[in-house]
């Protein structure tokens, strides 16, 4: 049967993922604040049990925005416990921006979606930009004009380029 894997229904595993997710998210969640001490990190494990839960959902049904927004919610959370672990909490807006253009790379590449490969390609290059800017390498207008490119020529190959 189609709806099964190994003869256990794709329901039931991914109520089964569901579970396992909830715990892990419980058990990480009372660590972060009675050993850790960190109470914003309850977020960031969220994010990454709800994206590790939607990437399976994804796998199993052929969903194309849960992949997206698993790795998305996944990055999000990884690239926060990155991070927090080597200090640099301060360029956590660049790893935000290059989150998302991981999140389109790999639903892309699984889904073989071209204007994903374009737009994580457009906000590499923002990432970038943004990165230099909070190194103070260059002005704000350079850092507008940049972003102003990327959304010219992605929004050219949207609509002229077929």
């Amino acid at each position: 049967m189609k709806g099964r894997i190994f003869t256990i229904k794709k329901t039931t595993i991914l109520r089964l993922s569901f579970i396992i997710n909830v715990l892990l998210f419980i058990i990480s969640s009372l660590i972060s604040f009675l050993v850790i001490k960190n109470y914003n990190l309850w977020f960031f494990m969220f994010c990454i049990f709800i994206g590790l839960h939607l990437l399976i959902r994804s796998f199993l049904f052929k969903f194309d925005s849960s992949c997206y927004f698993g790795f998305l919610l996944l990055f999000v959370g990884g690239f926060y416990l990155y991070c927090l672990l080597l200090n640099l909490s301060h360029f956590y807006p660049v790893f935000l921006v290059v989150a998302f253009s991981l999140a389109s790379y790999f639903t892309a590449f699984i889904y073989h979606q071209n204007f994903q490969y374009y737009l994580s390609f457009s906000l590499i290059f923002v990432s970038v930009g943004l990165l230099l800017y909070m190194l103070n390498m260059i002005s704000i207008l350079i850092f507008l004009a940049i972003i102003l490119a990327v959304v010219v020529l992605l929004l050219c190959r949207y609509f002229f380029i077929k």
